[in-house]
């Protein structure tokens, strides 16, 4: 009787067919393992509304800003902690920024509001103290730019609490950067001078580089875009560009600086 137990030759039909399995198999597992490590990622991702703000400031995708604000109130609610509503409130001032820069005041308007409730809270903090009078300063600025009459009531009030800010703590990054955006953004009748902007945004740079806070990524990054604007205004293209390149180096995908800026300086624009 035949081995029913011996080996059987396949016909190459078969082994076709079997190779095919296999590797149908093998990219089912690819897929999955893919799959995964994405999900983890998406969700590591979303628990850190810091790394949200960060590559959404880089890569544009503001909605993501949004989502990382809704996170740090709901985080707010249930902690009451001074870091996290400091978070949020810095989170809330940058997107003020973006809202007054593509034109939705009312978006603006809104934010502003629940920042200055947030400011309120986080003068009570001494940690913080000096940070709150830097934002509050901002906030009379946003203010004052969509409603410039209003700069002759509320300009000295920011510039008050500017050097108010910087009194408080002078190693704070948060003083010298306002003060750098008001120099850079007041009229030179009003006091602005673009080289005193430059003073004041590298000292906030050296201050930030020293210590280098999660949070405060893309915030460094808008300094520096801030100070390279402002080399830039005093006709000093090479140290524009430098810093262009300083940010780039810092944030190889930065868009705004990569694809916008830096091409629009090189090219004369």
């Amino acid at each position: 009787m035949k081995n029913i137990l011996q080996k059987r030759s396949y016909c190459p039909g078969e082994q076709s067919y079997l190779r095919a399995i296999m590797i149908s198999f093998t990219v089912h597992r690819i897929i999955l393992i893919l799959a995964i490590l994405i999900s983890t990622s998406l969700l590591t991702y979303a628990d850190n509304p810091s790394e949200m703000i960060y590559r959404a400031y880089v890569q544009e995708e503001m909605n993501q800003w949004a989502a990382a604000i809704r996170i740090l109130e709901d985080q707010y609610s249930q902690s009451g902690e001074a870091g996290i509503l400091y978070e949020l409130t810095l989170a809330r001032y940058g997107y003020i920024g973006y809202n007054l820069g593509t034109d939705n005041k009312s978006k603006a308007r809104e934010q502003i509001s629940l920042a200055e409730e947030n400011i309120d809270k986080l003068t009570a903090s001494a940690r913080y103290e000096a940070s709150a009078y830097a934002l509050q300063a901002a906030m009379y600025a946003f203010r004052i730019s969509m409603s410039p009459w209003r700069a002759v009531f509320w300009g000295q009030r920011s510039m008050n609490l500017i050097d108010k800010a910087i009194e408080t703590d002078p190693q704070n990054p948060a003083g010298w950067i306002e003060h750098g955006n008001a120099m850079f953004y007041a009229p030179p009748v009003f006091g602005g001078s673009k080289e005193k902007a430059i003073e004041s945004y590298s000292r906030a740079i050296r201050l930030m580089e020293k210590n280098m806070e999660e949070i405060h990524h893309w915030l460094y990054l808008n300094t520096l875009v801030g100070l390279a604007k402002s080399y830039r205004d005093t006709s000093n293209k090479p140290m524009a560009r430098r810093t262009y390149q300083k940010a780039l180096e810092f944030e190889p995908e930065f868009k705004w600086v990569k694809d916008e800026l830096l091409p629009e300086l090189l090219s004369g624009q």
